[in-house]
């Protein structure tokens, strides 16, 4: 089990990234209710809710098993799809099944701060991009952090349904381990120490991002 950690912390914290940057281009349409694109987006989140986590990998890798030889005929490539590790495409189906969740929690941020922090920053002669990256986001991830954190261990504990698409993570290296001697409520119980002991750096991690945030934006209220 533990030596599946690096590929279980890959596609989590890879997972997170990606998701934060597109979470927070729909986070501020939703937010600022672009015209036509905001509707849209709405529909699609909220039909990303609505399905299981489990089914949306299984989906995606029969998606792509079934197109991958058109698609790699249409490009002219010269590989098999051997040659492609399936830990990407894991990611990007943890990318689908965790982007609704963690743009809403990106959205809530946004929400919370008043409008009048725009307005500040406008009056000291900051621009749009400079107001948003320096008043913002620090206040927004200062709101977040504990909800971000929950996201992030919910993320790593979905990274366990991968196995579902032939991806070897913490779980299933318990398991093959166990297959020889039998022993799959030992490997089980491995397993969920592992993912315990994950969670509790994660947890960690989130706190102490949470209170530097509130250092930083204490001191920015002081100037």
């Amino acid at each position: 089990a533990i030596s599946k950690v690096p590929q279980n912390l890959l596609m989590c914290f890879a997972t997170l990234f990606i998701c934060l940057i597109i979470g927070m281009g729909i986070a501020l349409i939703r937010t600022y209710r672009v015209p036509v694109i905001a509707p849209i987006l709405d529909v699609v989140i909220a039909l990303c809710k609505a399905f299981p986590a489990n089914l949306i990998l299984l989906i995606c890798i029969m998606v792509y098993t079934n197109t991958f030889n058109d698609v790699i005929k249409a490009l002219h490539l010269k590989i098999t799809i051997r040659d492609v590790n399936l830990i990407y495409i894991a990611i990007v189906a943890l990318c689908i099944v965790c982007l609704p969740g963690i743009s809403e929690v990106l959205r809530s941020g946004l929400m919370a701060i008043p409008r009048g922090q725009f307005e500040a920053g406008y009056a000291i002669g900051m621009t749009s991009f400079q107001t948003f990256r320096d008043i913002i986001l620090p206040q927004m991830f200062r709101v977040i952090i504990p909800m971000l954190t929950n996201s992030t261990l919910s993320l790593m504990k979905t990274t366990a349904l991968v196995n579902v698409m032939g991806v070897s993570d913490i779980l299933k290296g318990a398991t093959d381990a166990a297959t020889d001697a039998y022993c799959f409520l030992e490997a089980y119980l491995a397993a969920a120490i592992v993912f315990w002991v994950l969670g509790v750096i994660i947890e960690k991690i989130g706190k102490s991002l949470e209170k530097s945030f509130s250092k930083s934006v204490k001191q920015m209220a002081m100037r």
